[in-house]
């Protein structure tokens, strides 16, 4: 099996760090009035910015609930676009009209947290559980803070509240996995791994359990999850190529290369997928090829050590072989 490594997306830990507010939006009963309105509830933060700004420009003429939904819906938008402090001042405006809004305290915690402060990002997690004590999404943000902090036991018993509120919060489930990972009890983030993927339709809770197999030299179980991942999400490179270490690591060169051609199909440039191909290839012994896929990762990345590393290699293999791939 090849030396060289690539590196698995930090899936599990990104859900621990974060709650997609940004794309949540507030609904509007048919009572709205301003044309803003279409817009102000779109997926496009830009879109959303402009038709919220516009709803807001006459929000006297609007209902209570509608004028939460211009100011939350806009905030959602500044955060999605990394304006934290437009959205902590939006999140602000909507809790001046609805102060125990847990899911808006949440948002502006988001928002805090995002600059750095975790001081008011805890105070409003805290004022969220206050308001609302069966809140599982609270429970989840303010886990996830404490684990951006490295309180891992603290994290753990806010993600153990927020599933016990809802058992089937599988993001709880795949955030707790990266804490009991970072805590080093691969047993327990399998588990959760889990029950996460059970809950959660992206790939995500795959390619962390696969990874983990893979670590242990489980490789037939690791194939396995990312062979899943890749189906969840077609267009997943990583997933791919995981795979394809995978069954390297089983010595089963052919299909390892065939997963790194999947991957580098949906991405040319992918220069991990060189890397890992070139691995492969050299299991088989085809050490001209390896060179080719060293150099085309070189070329997309120069200053890759792994491929500089293989590159040397396999040319003193070739030159031992008087330049003709060994096993030919």
């Amino acid at each position: 099996m090849s030396k060289n490594r690539i590196s698995l997306p930090r899936a599990a830990a990104r859900a621990a760090s974060s709650i997609v507010l940004a794309s949540a939006v507030f609904a509007v009963p048919a009572l709205a009035r301003s044309a803003g309105w279409p817009q102000c509830r779109s997926a496009d933060p830009d879109a959303r910015i402009a038709g919220c700004s516009q709803v807001i420009g006459s929000i006297a003429s609007e209902p209570r609930h509608n004028q939460i939904a211009a100011f939350f819906n806009r905030a959602g938008a500044y955060q999605a676009k990394g304006d934290h402090d437009r959205a902590i001042e939006d999140f602000g405006k909507a809790l001046e009209l609805d102060p125990q809004s847990a899911l808006i305290l949440c948002g502006r915690a988001l928002a805090h947290r995002a600059k750095g402060d975790f001081a008011r990002a805890f105070g409003d997690y805290d004022a969220a559980i206050a308001a609302q004590p069966g809140n599982a999404l609270a429970y989840y943000g303010r886990g996830g803070a404490h684990q951006a902090k490295g309180d891992l036991d603290k994290a753990i018993a806010d993600y153990d509240r927020a599933i016990v509120l809802d058992k089937r919060y599988g993001a709880a489930y795949l955030a707790r996995a990266a804490a009991w990972k970072a805590k080093g009890d691969l047993d327990k983030a399998v588990a959760d791994l889990g029950e996460a993927a059970k809950y959660e339709t992206s790939a995500a809770p795959l390619v962390s359990r696969g990874a983990i197999f893979q670590a242990k030299g489980d490789y037939e179980r690791a194939a396995a999850d990312f062979s899943e991942a890749a189906k969840r999400e077609p267009k997943n490179v990583m997933a791919r190529c995981n795979r394809g270490l995978a069954m390297q690591g089983k010595g089963d060169y052919d299909r390892a290369i065939a997963a790194f051609d999947e991957a580098l199909k949906l991405d040319p440039k992918h220069y991990q997928a060189f890397v890992g191909r070139a691995g492969a290839l050299r299991g088989k012994k085809d050490y001209a090829r390896a060179k080719a896929d060293y150099e085309a990762a070189l070329a997309i990345k120069p200053d890759l050590a792994s491929a500089q590393k293989g590159l040397e290699e396999v040319t003193k293999l070739l030159a031992r072989n008087g330049g003709a791939a060994a096993g030919r």
